[in-house]
């Protein structure tokens, strides 16, 4: 079935409880309605297995709009499959999305994600998905860094509420995740299950480079990232780089597509590709909506946000 939003307050609570059953640990209350009905999106993509009463398999995905030369289209990004260990190897993981990709096909051009090693067959086997590319992770190892190379050119502050405006736009031809003030206020300062730090520069209220960070251990992933000029670029990045020093942490890490200007900066200051390596992957439902080189890793900028893992 098709689960719509009239429905959610019924099935949420099974949900959770099929969470709990499938990975073996308990979620957030809050993380469900914050993911998929506070979101602003108006729109849910949820295709539910139920067996009497009891919710034997799920699969979601959430709405995302796509941002390419100021032309914005909704697609969607496949989230975690769940299923309870009494229903599993039944095929019910490609039923339900098959089901929703049908349903969803006037609604979204194309479900993309980042497939992990035990789904990654079965999206590209099954339904229909074609690889797009590996995304290495960059890292830096900060006992490797020499804390002169470093130098803040600009003022450097904090705005974690993101109050500030978030109102430019980019026309450098990438296909990248639309991020209005609205859009990144609610995907990191309202995140009920992780605490994000953003670093900003900007001028009369208007942020014209942002860096967002979250704690990872004793390293940090720059979960993302947006410049409008190399100078600034470096300058956040050193910020960052000379903050963890301080704070003893041993690593960065980060994503960046090799193609993007952004990259050259980021190995200039000692980051190297390592592992883990993500797959990258979609899916056309409606493929006139989309740009011509939407299947080319080449035309994307991508962030480690973009995920629902990060």
């Amino acid at each position: 079935m098709i689960l719509g939003l009239s429905e959610w307050s019924n099935y949420k609570e099974r949900l959770e409880a099929l969470f709990h059953d499938s990975f073996g640990k308990s979620i957030d209350p809050a993380y469900f309605d914050w993911r998929y009905i506070n979101n602003h999106k108006e729109q849910l993509l949820f295709s539910l297995e139920v067996d009497a009463q009891t919710v034997a398999a799920s699969y979601s995905a959430f709405p995302v709009d796509l941002e390419c030369d100021g032309e914005v289209v909704r697609t969607a990004l496949s989230m975690t499959t769940m299923t309870h260990p009494e229903w599993r190897g039944k095929g019910l993981f490609p039923k339900l999305a098959t089901e929703l990709y049908s349903e969803s096909k006037g609604k979204i051009a194309a479900v993309w994600g980042f497939p992990n090693a035990n789904s990654h067959s079965t999206f590209i086997n099954k339904l229909e998905w074609s690889d797009i590319y590996e995304i290495p992770t960059m890292a830096l190892d900060l006992a490797k860094v020499q804390g002169g190379n470093f130098q803040d050119n600009y003022f450097i502050k904090r705005d974690d509420d993101f109050l500030e405006e978030y109102s430019h736009q980019h026309y450098d031809g990438l296909i990248r995740v639309y991020k209005s003030r609205e859009y990144l206020r609610w995907r990191y300062a309202e995140n009920p299950v992780n605490s994000y730090e953003n670093h900003v520069i900007s001028e009369g209220g208007i942020v014209s480079s942002y860096v967002v960070t979250k704690a990872f251990g004793r390293s940090i992933d720059v979960v993302d990232m947006c410049f409008s000029n190399a100078s600034e670029a470096k300058a956040l990045l050193s910020h960052i780089i000379k903050k963890s020093v301080s704070d003893e942490l041993v690593s960065i890490n980060c994503w960046m597509p090799t193609h993007h200007w952004s990259h050259a900066i980021l190995e200039r200051l000692g980051f190297t590709n390592v592992a883990p390596i993500t797959y990258f992957a979609g899916r056309k439902l409606n493929p006139e909506k989309l740009p011509e080189h939407w299947a080319s890793y080449r035309g994307w900028y991508l962030q480690m946000g973009d995920s629902d893992v990060y």
